[in-house]
């Protein structure tokens, strides 16, 4: 295999599969997840959850040849989690994806009598933890691609945004980038960042007794080439933060407003961690495919 075979089969998710994430206009009010996989001389398969109030879908492949894939997604409103790992020994064509994917959507509505048909925005915020890991041996063609991508979209715009990638090719790291976009006051803009978590605030555009989508996804991808490994492990967030405030345009802190969802969820208020246990970390050390990982030297992590 040679630099340029690989070239044209990697840096992107499974073309097309991002499959749960909410579409611009979505009246359904519902959490979902999936998992899609791909493993060497195979065709791509996509495992659903069951859709609901939660949702959860898992896969995991340990080949006793050391190659292996596995994804895991989870979704409930207000909290996403997924996670997605690939493995692949040496051989021309030996490759193996991971991607496990959730979503959340919701119909939402702040109302206030008098200020019925007034623009304002809401400050909210929302957290993510968890962190990239790829590998890659120092000789031969090796490749490891780990992604994660979060969002919270408004009627199908975005408001936030991080987008991360971890490559690991020949050993060295030839990717690390970080994205993140924040909508303030109606004006979305996304910069480069230095880390991928922690709590990040934004505003949400709405019209007082006019309902509006709300949604949010969570995407882990994992690719690996030849002999290289990669671990996407956002499998304990994002969170939902709550909203600290509503405002007009020019500043005008609000109160006296109620705000109501299909759901029954109150978005008001950050999600109960506590509520939900923390499964990815624990679901990979069972399965016994971090030992695949190349513990210790010979991994490359972007850090949580």
């Amino acid at each position: 295999m040679n630099n340029n075979s690989n070239n044209h089969r990697i840096w992107v998710p499974l073309s097309g599969l991002l499959l749960i994430a909410a579409s611009p206009v979505q009246a359904t009010v519902i959490a979902n997840s999936a998992v899609v996989y791909e493993e060497p001389d195979s065709s791509r398969e996509v495992i659903y959850g069951p859709s609901g109030a939660v949702s959860v879908a898992s896969y995991i492949n340990a080949a006793s040849n050391g190659m292996a894939a596995a994804g895991y997604g989870q979704a409930a409103y207000g909290a996403l989690h997924a996670s997605a790992f690939s493995a692949a020994i040496a051989g021309p064509r030996n490759e193996t994806r991971g991607q496990g994917g959730a979503t959340w959507i919701d119909q939402v509505t702040f109302s206030d009598a008098a200020l019925t048909g007034t623009s304002a925005f809401a400050r909210a915020s929302f957290s993510l933890s968890g962190g990239l890991a790829s590998y890659s041996p120092a000789v031969g063609v090796g490749v490891g691609n780990s992604t994660v991508a979060a969002s919270v979209r408004i009627n199908g715009g975005l408001v936030y945004s991080t987008s991360g990638q971890l490559v690991s090719w020949n050993g060295v790291i030839t990717t690390d980038e970080i994205i993140r976009g924040q909508a303030l006051n109606g004006v979305y803009q996304a910069d480069p960042a230095a880390s991928l978590t922690g709590t990040f605030s934004f505003d949400i555009p709405f019209v007082f007794g006019t309902a509006f989508q709300m949604s949010a996804d969570l995407t882990a991808f994992t690719q690996a080439q030849y002999e290289a490994s990669a671990y996407s492990n956002f499998g304990s967030s994002g969170y939902w933060g709550g909203i600290s405030e509503v405002h007009l345009a020019d500043g005008t802190i609000l109160s006296g407003y109620s705000l109501s969802s299909a759901s029954g969820f109150d978005w008001a208020n950050a999600y109960p961690t506590s509520a939900v246990p923390i499964p990815a970390t624990a679901w990979l050390f069972g399965s016994g495919l971090l030992g695949l990982i190349g513990i210790a030297q010979r991994k490359v992590e972007r850090p949580a």
